[in-house]
């Protein structure tokens, strides 16, 4: 197992009890009455709404420059990523494809960190995304990558129309298979890349892809902070090689390189 730089130790989250005590006390003749708890009145200016159409892009304009700063890409990859953010909010509108409020941020949230994982991927003829939901990485990883084949996995038929409808207005190569990944044993099969983003554990993860892919498919698993808990208990069924990339856009955060994955002998 190698690691590109030094990782930082984080501590464990603590947890705290609560202790609720009841006080109230009824006379001898006294009968209960239930009375509905009182909830303090939410002042209106404190209320939350939805940012407004204007609101969100004015946020994406502003995060599209800092990107533009940040990242070194093509005229023609950037084109692209335009289209993907505009497809993405207007889809946005009528299915749930990223979280709400990360909308007007989505080239600092969802852009910049798939092109984390983007430049840890060495050339490719086939990626096989699963779980793609609203194509991140997949889409901009196709969007760096045209004339390599990227597949995404998604389940969700709406979800995967998006996906589908994106890759034709992008002008990128691969397909999205409206299936479930445990159904996509021979989508998996032709990969040389496998990524997969906030989808399951990695223990969980090796075993949906170990049956279908060869050990020297390398298979690219961006993770949170509980990444050294997911590493130490995936390696108690699965033996495998790794290499840890720290993200360079997000504290705590890195991207798990895995190859040559097997089941440990019992």
């Amino acid at each position: 197992m190698r690691r590109d730089r030094p990782k930082r130790i984080h501590p464990s989250d603590r947890q705290y009890e609560r202790a609720r005590s009841d006080d109230r006390s009824w006379g001898e003749h006294e009968s209960t009455v239930l009375r509905p708890k009182h909830r303090p009145k939410q002042d209106k200016d404190t209320k939350r709404t939805a940012p407004s159409a204007a609101e969100i892009a004015a946020q994406q304009a502003a995060g599209r420059t800092w990107f533009l700063s940040e990242f070194d890409v093509s005229r023609e990859t950037m084109a692209r990523l335009d289209v993907f953010v505009r497809l993405l909010t207007e889809w946005q509108a009528r299915i749930n494809l990223v979280a709400p409020a990360t909308l007007g941020d989505v080239w600092r949230r969802h852009i910049a960190d798939a092109m984390n994982l983007e430049k840890h991927l060495p050339a490719f003829s086939k990626a096989v995304d699963l779980g793609s939901g609203g194509g991140l990485p997949a889409l901009v990883v196709a969007a760096c990558r045209p004339q390599s084949v990227v597949d995404m996995v998604e389940s969700s038929h709406k979800k995967a129309a998006f996906l589908a409808a994106a890759q034709r207005e992008m002008g990128l190569t691969g397909r999205a298979h409206p299936v479930r990944i445990e159904t996509a044993g021979q989508i998996l099969a032709g990969a040389d890349i496998v990524t997969a983003r906030a989808l399951a554990p990695l223990g969980d993860l090796l075993q949906m892809v170990a049956p279908h892919v060869s050990r020297e498919t390398r298979c690219f698993f961006p993770k949170g902070r509980s990444h050294e808990q997911e590493i130490a208990a995936a390696s108690a069924h699965w033996r495998f090689t790794m290499i840890i990339h720290v993200s360079e856009v997000e504290a705590d955060s890195v991207v798990l390189e895995v190859a040559d994955i097997g089941a440990m002998e019992r």
